[in-house]
């Protein structure tokens, strides 16, 4: 990861003073990098090894770019002061500049793709445009009490499933593998895409800012009803009515309470860990070599640490069935 680091900063000092700070901002601030975590995993689990060659590299650095640009116009959308524990660019040099950066990281991410090669630019170009969909797709139903499970998952698969599974794409396809094995491992990707949204989900629901790196209860005062949110209304209809435009830190409060008195966390938490299993699943494809595998099941096992450090289990009495050795 420490030559991934370095090529994401290297290719953001080539701008000017402003510019640079301003693409580095949140590369210097740390994160999971799980994008690219994902595509060194999947190159090792398709037969790769260290010292990578360069244009698995490349590709973790081009998938981090693309993830760091919609970071910088989420934050945007969502007024978000903070992000990753820090101030957000948007709160720091304003919205029309955080815009501007989002896409200028784009640009590099589309340079890196360029050389890997032209199947590589139109698989990212593809996930660029499955994320606006499921952006724009997940605004227009804001507020939406009536938001469909299936509406929900259409959005999941748009805006976060699609990027891990072109991360495991990428990682194959840069270590040579078959047309087969890079589509099992997207497949993983995908399964993996959709455990680690609801979980998030779930966390924005529950967690402390110290642990998810943003304040929780963001979706609530955005109108972005996510599946425990789904499941408790339909529980608890009168939970509806502290779901509303301009829901304060009390109503928040209030709400999260509500919804975790339906049993929403834990249904929801039951859900996940089926994602979960469903992705582990998808690494028993004999061609894999065991250490990638082992790379990536740690990946998934990451997923499910988080729930067990963020205090959700308190708010869900026992603990659903399949967490015990889902990690």
């Amino acid at each position: 990861m420490a030559r991934v680091d370095t090529r994401l900063r290297a290719l953001s000092t080539v701008e000017h003073s402003t510019s640079a700070d301003i693409s580095r901002h949140l590369i210097d601030a740390g994160g999971k990098r799980l994008r690219p975590l994902l595509v060194l995993a999947s190159a090792e689990a398709a037969g790769s090894g260290a010292p990578f060659p360069d244009a698995v590299i490349e590709a973790a650095v081009c998938v981090e770019y693309l993830h760091l640009a919609t970071l910088y116009h989420d934050d945007v959308l969502d007024s978000a002061p903070v992000r990753r524990g820090v101030p957000s660019v948007r709160q720091l040099w304003g919205n029309q500049r955080a815009v501007l950066g989002g896409d200028l990281l784009l640009t590099h991410a589309f340079e890196v793709a360029a050389g890997l090669g032209p199947e590589e630019v139109l698989r990212v170009s593809g996930t660029l445009g499955e994320l606006c969909v499921g952006q724009i797709d997940e605004s227009t139903g804001l507020f939406d009490q009536g938001r469909s499970a299936e509406e929900y998952w259409a959005c999941v698969s748009g805006k976060t499933a699609s990027l891990l599974a072109t991360s495991c794409w990428l990682g194959a396809r840069a270590a040579g593998a078959t047309a087969a094995v890079g589509a099992a491992l997207a497949e993983f990707g995908s399964a993996l895409g959709d455990a680690f949204q609801l979980v998030d989900d779930i966390l924005d629901l529950c967690a402390t800012e110290e642990l998810i790196g943003k304040s929780p209860g963001g979706d609530l005062r955005q109108g972005v009803y996510t599946l425990p949110v789904l499941f408790a209304l339909q529980e608890d209809p009168g939970l509806s009515a502290l779901l509303v435009p301009g829901i304060d830190a009390d109503g928040v409060r209030k709400a999260t309470e509500r919804i975790g008195a339906t049993g929403a966390y834990r249904r929801s938490l039951a859900i996940a860990l089926e994602r979960v299993r469903t992705a582990r699943q998808l690494l028993s494809e004999p061609t894999l070599s065991r250490s990638g595998v082992s790379r990536l099941d740690a990946v998934v096992g990451k997923v499910v640490a988080s729930l067990r450090e963020s205090g959700v289990l308190d708010h869900v009495g026992d603990t659903p069935e399949g967490l015990e050795g889902a990690a």
